[in-house]
């Protein structure tokens, strides 16, 4: 079993409020995520600073345990409260998911602490699995000031999803395509 993880606790600084509210194609960003993760993994968890935002999503809450490290805290926090070993997560602004890319990273966890996609031959973090095995690497990154995801890959088992393999099942990139600031929303067709 996998444990399906919306990071959603960002401050959205660049969009300017709470992107996980924004509704899209008739659903708040949050719950297209959630719904995404909901055939593929067991059980389900929004990670955030502010829970109030979220008592109506259908997941386990989970409130930041390390606040304002953003996502590498989030994800810190979503494997310290995971019931499984591994975990799949989602950046809360990322509305779309291919069910294949996902399957495809889940072939490849034997042997390896983490399987990150590359995109443009760099690291796609918060659409990737990690197991629990990170935890006390992320917990010695936080504890060195650093808050970037990517910054304890070089001290873990790494596989990374080519982009030439995952275009094979997801070639628009869905899967990545996220929503930073308004005008954003414009890329994914929506005004």
């Amino acid at each position: 079993m996998v444990t399906g993880v919306v990071l959603a606790g960002g401050k959205s600084l660049r969009y300017g409020r709470n992107k996980a509210l924004e509704v899209f194609e008739g659903r708040r960003l949050v719950d297209r995520g959630l719904d995404a993760l909901r055939p593929l993994c067991d059980p389900l968890l929004v990670v955030a600073n502010d829970l109030s935002v979220y008592y109506d999503v259908r997941a386990t809450l989970i409130q930041d345990i390390v606040p304002h490290q953003g996502p590498l805290g989030g994800l810190y926090t979503a494997l310290l409260f995971s019931p499984n070993d591994w975990v799949f997560t989602r950046a809360t602004d990322m509305p779309f998911l291919v069910p294949e890319v996902f399957r495809m990273m889940l072939e490849m966890r034997d042997g390896c602490d983490a399987v990150i996609p590359l995109l443009n031959e760099r690291y796609e973090p918060m659409v990737a699995l990690y197991r629990r095995s990170c935890l006390p690497v992320i917990a010695e990154t936080m504890e060195g000031g650093e808050r970037k995801v990517v910054a304890f890959y070089r001290r873990v088992r790494l596989k990374t999803l080519p982009e030439e393999r995952w275009r094979s099942v997801d070639p628009a990139g869905l899967s990545f395509k996220n929503v930073n600031t308004p005008e954003d929303w414009k890329d994914l067709g929506w005004n």
